[in-house]
């Protein structure tokens, strides 16, 4: 099976192994040290090519490689996630932190799984729905600290828009419009008719951004008020040890329910600043390193 690099990076990986840089250096230094320098570096560098011809096209090198390079790449992501996450949540102010570190404190309990004694199959099932659990109230606390961002960020736009200067603005200038003749009017009164109607739209088009923002303002609400019941109802389950089965399928149909959310916080780009990388979610709640184990 082929591997999925090109054989350029197979080639690189194996010249730069540290344990090929170490021989095939300590060859070359052999080689002019030697009487018969010209010979030991053509055996050297030929040794040195026929090993990364071997590696470059070997699949278990090939393999480990790819596992590197996966590996990497996971550690980058979830590098950059972090800060993601830390970029909203120390975005908030006090009052949110702490909203959504009451919330996640709730759910801490959904990470502790006790798995019983004897039955290994069990065991190892449990541990497959935790994780499925984890992976689910992890996608619901990312998206409640991306609508406690969304509700900061509108908070913001509500303290720079005057709504009372709008509504006067829009009413001072249809009067405007009306008093103007309509009749015999001259060059002057048009180009103040299109003058005070381009205004009246600018008025209109804020106005109506306005609506919409204190709608999704109100939806946002919402839908905090709704997650965190969710949440909490989740964490209530799994403190009173109900069937593991059940509460995966609550975690699933809540995560479900929240697409339609997510997507109203995408329609807000402008506002939030969220791009389709936001709707992968970090890891909030992390499994313990070890799971509790029953003694029997």
């Amino acid at each position: 099976m082929p591997g999925r690099l090109s054989f350029g990076d197979y080639l690189q990986a194996a010249f730069f192994n540290r344990w090929n840089l170490l021989f095939f250096s300590g060859a070359v230094v052999a080689s002019f040290i030697a009487p018969l320098h010209d010979v030991g570096l053509a055996l050297a560098s030929a040794a040195e090519i026929a090993f990364l011809a071997y590696c470059s096209t070997n699949e278990r090198f090939q393999r480990a490689i790819d596992s590197q390079v996966d590996a990497s790449v996971e550690t980058k992501t979830a590098e950059q996630m972090r800060m993601r996450f830390n970029q909203l949540f120390y975005g908030l102010d006090s009052a949110a932190q702490a909203r959504f570190n009451e919330i996640r404190a709730r759910c801490e309990v959904l990470g502790d799984v006790k798995l019983g004694p004897a039955d290994e199959d069990a065991s190892s099932k449990l541990e497959k729905v935790a994780d499925m659990q984890l992976t689910g109230v992890n996608r619901l606390l990312w998206v409640f600290l991306k609508l406690l961002h969304t509700r900061a960020t509108l908070q913001r736009f509500f303290k720079a828009t005057n709504e009372g200067e709008i509504k006067n603005l829009i009413e001072v200038t249809k009067l405007r419009i009306d008093a103007l003749p309509k009749e015999n009017a001259g060059d002057i009164d048009e180009k103040k008719r299109r003058s005070l109607e381009d205004t009246l739209k600018t008025a209109t088009s804020r106005w109506d951004n306005y609506k919409r923002a204190k709608d999704n303002f109100e939806y946002v609400e919402l839908e905090l008020e709704r997650i965190a019941a969710k949440l909490t109802a989740l964490a209530e389950l799994a403190i009173n040890r109900q069937d593991p089965d059940r509460i995966t399928n609550e975690v699933d149909q809540v995560t479900q329910s929240v697409q339609t959310t997510e997507e109203t916080m995408s329609e807000l780009h402008d506002i939030t600043g969220f791009t389709a990388e936001d709707l992968v979610a970090p890891q909030i709640l992390n499994r313990p390193s070890g799971r509790q184990r029953v003694r029997a």
